[in-house]
């Protein structure tokens, strides 16, 4: 399965890195605004969060070359004017989280087998929003083109709110996430600039606060991206973010009030056993670990059991999530369900 990408940034060079150690996948295109090849190279072989790539990447003409890959790159502000089934694209995914390249992807249909979308944008915009472990099997891929892949936050936390309402079902809920700084926002004070569309200010002025040196408060989508793929806990949750002056791993913080009274055993039970029967999907933490002890983890989400509290009909939840690469990593699930559902050598 011939793999493209656009939008080369940190999601982009965290799939291309989990991609490259998948023998049933092959990045083929990179399409970035980035005109200068030299960079990118650079910036895919050295990470300051995962560190240095072992088979480095050269710059032959237009391609980025090592011992195993050959990939070629475009710089084209416009993703529909790519010539990806050129190249032999199978799969798209658009990582760049500019909303105009999510409108000009309708255009591609027909030249490719499907775009994934990196984040969750509004349910007019896509065919089908899925999280990988969660409802990705309703994908028909006779019709649901264009997907979402929804965002980090809602692909932590909803393994473990659908398992909750099924079992036990939730009456309501909430949710505090902490997630570290990202890309758009500022070293020092600030515009609050926009990601999805460059060159605007928005008005969530804090935003553009330093985020080396600050604690930012903010609205998260992770429950409205959440309702999209569990429309059953639409409405039952209230939440809010931290922004933590990070660069890698998150952290939610869930609430969660149940139909009935139970004991921490059966929860510990509960999520013991669903952890064991999907290892890809939820991971257990007994030790005394802090952030830094989960980068590089490809789990949705690591309960920790040390502060799992249950009080009559209340539980809460301490989760941990490498903001990129766990989710990364089912984007890339993701990407092999497609190929089995597209029968594709």
């Amino acid at each position: 399965m011939k793999i493209g990408i656009n939008g080369f940034g940190r999601i982009g060079r965290v799939l291309h890195r989990i991609i490259s150690t998948d023998d049933n996948l092959s990045l083929v295109a990179i399409n970035d605004i980035n005109p200068d090849i030299n960079n990118i190279a650079y910036l895919a072989n050295y990470d300051s969060t995962y560190g240095k790539l072992e088979d480095k990447f050269k710059v032959e003409n237009d391609f980025l070359v090592n011992n195993l890959e050959k990939v070629k790159v475009f710089s084209n502000p416009k993703i529909d004017e790519v010539p990806w089934s050129e190249i032999g694209v199978d799969l798209l995914i658009d990582s760049s989280g500019i909303e105009q390249n999510l409108k000009d992807s309708i255009n591609l249909k027909g030249s490719l087998k499907n775009i994934i979308f990196t984040n969750s944008p509004d349910p007019s915009l896509v065919d089908k929003t899925v999280i990988y472990g969660v409802n990705h099997e309703k994908i028909d891929i006779s019709k649901d083109f264009l997907v979402a892949s929804s965002i980090c936050d809602a692909t932590a936390i909803s393994p473990i709110l659908k398992l909750l309402n099924d079992i036990f079902t939730i009456k309501k809920g909430f949710v505090t996430t902490l997630h570290p700084w990202l890309g758009y926002q500022n070293l020092l004070d600030g515009p609050s600039k926009s990601y999805a569309v460059p060159g605007e200010i928005i008005d969530n002025y804090a935003l553009g606060r330093s985020s080396t040196m600050t604690l930012i408060p903010k609205n998260t989508s992770a429950v409205s991206a959440t309702y999209k793929v569990l429309p059953e806990l639409q409405d039952k949750f209230l939440a809010y973010s931290y922004r933590i002056p990070t660069n890698i791993v998150s952290s939610a913080d869930l609430t969660i009030q149940l139909e009935k009274e139970l004991d921490i055993n059966t929860i510990k039970d509960t999520l013991s056993t669903y952890a064991a029967k999907n290892p890809d999907i939820l991971s257990i933490n007994k030790d005394a670990l802090v952030s830094s002890d989960f980068i590089r983890s490809t789990f949705s989400g690591v309960v920790d059991y040390r502060f799992l509290k249950v009080k009559e009909d209340t539980v809460k939840i301490m989760v941990w999530y490498d903001n990129e690469w766990g989710y990364s990593s089912r984007v890339v699930d993701l990407l092999g369900y497609l190929k089995k559902s597209h029968n594709v050598s």
